[in-house]
C-alpha cells in the first residue's frame, strides 16, 4: 500500500514538474520574443500612446502594455520609466490619484537623480505633486512642488511650479506661505497664469476675511477673461472655484445680496461663454439665498428660470439639483400640483445620473483592469528574464540551477497567490457594484410609488392631505436616498423611515388598514447595522395586494424581535391572502413581477455571497387568511 502511494506521488511530482518546465519555456518564449523584437519599436508605440491618452485611454493603454513589455525584455530602463509616467498620467485622467501616485513613483525611482534635467523626469515630479495633492498629503505634494521649481528650465514652467506649491500651502490651509508663493510669482498681466493666480489670491483673501480685497480681484477676473479670445480650461476652472470659495464665506455670513452679485456676475460670464450648467447651478445657489432672504416669490422666478436653462442641458446632475430645488419651492408655497410633476422630473433625471454613473465606472474599472494586465505582464516578462539569464549559465554549476529553479517555481506560486487573490477582490467589487446599482435602482421605484399616492389625493381634490403627505414625502425622501448611499444603516433610522412610510400608506387607505410596529426592547437599535430599503417593498406589498382588496378593515403587524444569532423582521397581515391577490390579477399584472421584490430578491443573494452570511425570506400563508414575511437578518454587522 506504502509503494502504491509513494508511487503515484512520484508520477503526481513528475507531471507537475514537466507542467512547470513547459510554463517556464512559455515565459522564456514570450521574453525571447519581445528581446528580439526591434530595440527601437517601444519608441514609436509610446509616442502612439502620448498622442491618444487623451482620447482614446484604452487604446494608449494597450500600447503602454507593449511597450513596457519590450522594454523590459531589452532592459530599456528610460522606455520603462516613460511607460510607468504615462500609466501615472492616465490614471490622473481618470482621477485615480492612489495609482497615479504609484506609477509616477516607480518612473521617478528608475530616472533617479542622475536625469534629474529630463523632461520624463520633471513630467514625474509635476505628476507627483499633482497626485499628492489631490490625496490630500499635502508635505508631499510642496516637497516635489519645490523641486519642480528647481528643476523649471523657463519662467512659466518655474511659474507654474509656484502656482501649485500656493495652492498645496492654501489647501493646508497656510494662507500666509500660500501668498508668499505668490508674491514670487513673476508673470505678464492678463496671461493665463496671472489669471489663474488671481483667482487663488481672491480665494486667499476670502478665507482671510479680507472681502473688501476679495471682490476688486474677482470682478477684475471675471473682466480679463471676458476680454481673452480663448480662455483655457484650467482658467475657466480656477474662476468657478474662486467664485464657489468667495460665495461659499458670504454665505456663512449671511451676506446674501453679496453672494447673489457674486453668482449674477458669473452667470453673465458664463452666459456669454455658453456654460449653461455652470448657469444653472448659479441661478439655484441665488434661489435658495433669496429664500434665506425671506423673499420666496424672487426665489420662485429664480428657480423657474433655473428650470428652464435646465430643460435644455444634457447634464442630468445639473438638471436633478434643479428640479428638485424648483419642486421644494412649489411645496412651500403650497403649489401641489406643480410640485408634483417637477418632482416627477427630477426623479427621471436622477435616474439618467445614476445610469451615467454606472457607465463612467464600469470604464473607468475596465481601465483599471487593463492596468492590472499590465502589471501581471511586466511580471511575467521579468521572469522570463530571470529565467533566461539562468539559462544561460554554465552546464556545470548544477547546483546552482536547482537552486534557481527552485526560486523561480516559488516565485510563480506567489504571483499566481497574488493573482487569485486579485480576481476574488475583482470578483467581490463587481459584486458590490451590482449590489449598488440595485440599491439604486430601488430609489426612482420607490419615488414613482409614493407619487402616485399624490396623485390620488389631488385627483380627489383633497389639498390640505396632498400638502401634509407631500411635507412628510419630502422628509421621507431624504431618508430614503441618504440611506441608499450606504451598505447598512442603523436599525434605528430603517425603523424611523418604515413608520414614515406606514404613517404614510395609511393616510392613503386608513379605511382599509390599521398597523403596529413592535420593536424588542432587547434590541440595540443604534448598534445593529441592517441593508437599508430591505424590509419596506413586503410592506408595500401587503399594503397594495393583501390589505386594499379585503372588504372589511385589515391589520398590518411589523415585528422586530431578536432571536438566536440575529434579528427577525416579520410583516403580516390579515388580508386576502397570495391565493386570492393572485387571482384578482389582469393578465398584465400576472406577467409582470414586482420590480421591488425581485431586486430584493437578488440583493439577498448578493449579500450573502459578498459578505459569507445567511440572510433569509421566507414568506408564509396564514390559515386564518392573510400573509406573513419573517426575514433573518444575521448580527454580522455591528459597530
Amino acid at each position: 500500500m506504502r509503494s502504491q502511494l509513494g508511487y503515484c506521488l512520484a508520477i503526481f511530482a513528475l507531471l507537475s514538474a514537466l507542467n512547470v518546465v513547459g510554463q517556464d519555456e512559455n515565459r522564456r518564449d514570450k521574453y525571447k520574443s519581445r528581446k528580439l523584437s526591434s530595440y527601437q519599436r517601444a519608441a514609436p508605440l509610446l509616442d502612439d500612446a502620448e498622442a491618444q491618452k487623451t482620447a482614446d485611454p484604452s487604446a494608449a493603454l494597450s500600447k503602454v502594455q507593449e511597450a513596457l513589455a519590450i522594454s523590459i525584455a531589452n532592459e530599456d530602463r528610460a522606455s520603462e520609466a516613460r511607460c510607468y509616467r504615462l500609466l501615472g498620467e492616465i490614471n490622473s485622467q481618470i482621477e485615480e490619484w492612489k495609482l497615479a501616485a504609484e506609477n509616477f513613483q516607480l518612473a521617478y525611482d528608475i530616472l533617479g537623480k542622475s536625469k534629474a534635467r529630463a523632461p520624463d523626469y520633471v513630467k514625474c515630479v509635476q505628476g507627483l505633486a499633482s497626485a499628492y495633492l489631490e490625496l490630500g498629503q499635502y508635505n508631499l505634494a510642496q516637497q516635489f512642488d519645490q523641486e519642480a521649481i528647481t528643476l523649471a528650465r523657463t519662467d512659466d514652467e518655474r511659474n507654474e511650479a509656484r502656482l501649485q506649491l500656493a495652492e498645496a500651502y492654501y489647501r493646508a490651509g497656510d494662507y500666509p506661505n500660500a501668498e508668499r508663493a505668490l508674491g514670487e510669482i513673476h508673470t505678464a498681466a492678463g496671461s493665463p497664469v496671472d489669471n489663474r493666480m488671481q483667482n487663488l489670491k481672491a480665494r486667499i483673501y476670502a478665507r482671510s476675511n479680507s472681502l473688501d480685497k476679495t471682490k476688486p480681484i474677482y470682478q477684475n477676473s471675471v473682466n480679463t477673461l471676458r476680454s481673452a479670445k480663448m480662455p483655457s480650461p484650467q482658467e475657466q476652472q480656477s474662476l468657478n472655484e474662486a467664485k464657489e470659495e468667495i460665495a461659499a464665506v458670504l454665505q456663512e455670513q449671511q451676506k446674501y445680496d453679496d453672494e447673489i452679485a457674486i453668482r449674477q456676475q458669473a452667470i453673465d460670464y458664463n452666459i456669454g461663454t455658453n456654460n449653461l450648467a455652470e448657469v444653472t447651478e448659479d441661478k439655484v445657489a441665488i434661489g435658495k439665498a433669496l429664500s434665506k432672504k425671506g423673499d420666496d416669490a424672487a426665489a420662485l422666478r429664480e428657480l423657474q428660470s433655473a428650470e428652464k436653462i435646465a430643460d435644455t442641458l444634457k447634464d442630468p446632475a445639473a438638471q436633478s439639483k434643479a428640479y428638485l430645488a424648483l419642486a421644494e419651492a412649489y411645496q412651500k408655497a403650497g403649489r401641489s400640483g406643480q410640485a408634483l410633476n417637477t418632482y416627477q422630473k427630477y426623479s427621471r433625471a436622477v435616474e439618467r445620473e445614476q445610469e451615467q454613473r454606472r457607465i463612467r465606472v464600469e470604464e473607468k474599472s475596465e481601465l483599471i483592469r487593463k492596468q492590472r494586465d499590465i502589471e501581471a505582464l511586466s511580471k511575467d516578462v521579468s521572469i522570463g528574464q530571470r529565467e533566461e539569464t539562468i539559462a544561460q549559465q554554465t552546464v556545470g554549476q548544477q547546483r546552482l540551477l536547482i537552486y534557481g529553479l527552485l526560486l523561480i517555481i516559488l516565485i510563480i506560486a506567489v504571483t499566481s497567490y497574488f493573482i487569485y487573490r486579485s480576481a476574488q477582490a475583482s470578483k467581490v467589487a463587481n459584486q458590490l457594484l451590482a449590489l449598488k446599482s440595485l440599491r439604486s435602482q430601488m430609489n426612482p421605484h420607490f419615488i414613482f410609488n409614493a407619487l402616485n399616492s399624490v396623485n390620488h389625493f389631488i385627483a380627489q381634490q383633497d389639498e390640505r392631505a396632498a400638502n401634509r403627505f407631500l411635507s412628510e414625502f419630502s422628509q421621507l425622501m431624504r431618508l430614503v436616498l441618504e440611506s441608499s448611499q450606504e451598505d447598512f444603516i442603523p436599525l434605528a433610522r430603517e425603523q424611523e423611515l418604515l413608520t414614515l412610510y406606514l404613517k404614510l400608506e395609511h393616510y392613503r387607505f386608513r379605511d382599509k388598514f390599521d398597523y403596529t410596529i413592535h420593536m424588542d426592547e432587547q434590541l440595540p437599535v443604534d448598534a445593529i447595522q441592517i441593508p437599508p430599503m430591505l424590509i419596506q417593498p413586503y410592506i408595500e406589498n401587503a399594503v397594495w395586494h393583501g390589505l386594499r382588496y379585503k372588504e372589511s378593515k385589515g391589520l398590518l403587524t411589523l415585528n422586530f424581535e431578536a432571536v438566536k444569532g440575529g434579528l427577525l423582521v416579520t410583516v403580516s397581515d390579515d388580508g386576502i391572502g397570495r391565493a386570492r391577490s393572485a387571482a384578482l390579477k389582469t393578465a398584465h399584472q400576472k406577467n409582470h413581477r414586482s420590480t421591488g421584490l425581485k431586486n430584493i430578491s437578488e440583493r439577498v443573494a448578493i449579500l450573502n455571497k459578498v459578505y459569507r452570511s445567511h440572510y433569509h425570506v421566507a414568506v408564509e400563508d396564514i390559515p386564518a387568511g392573510g400573509t406573513a414575511v419573517r426575514i433573518f437578518i444575521p448580527q454580522s454587522h455591528q459597530k
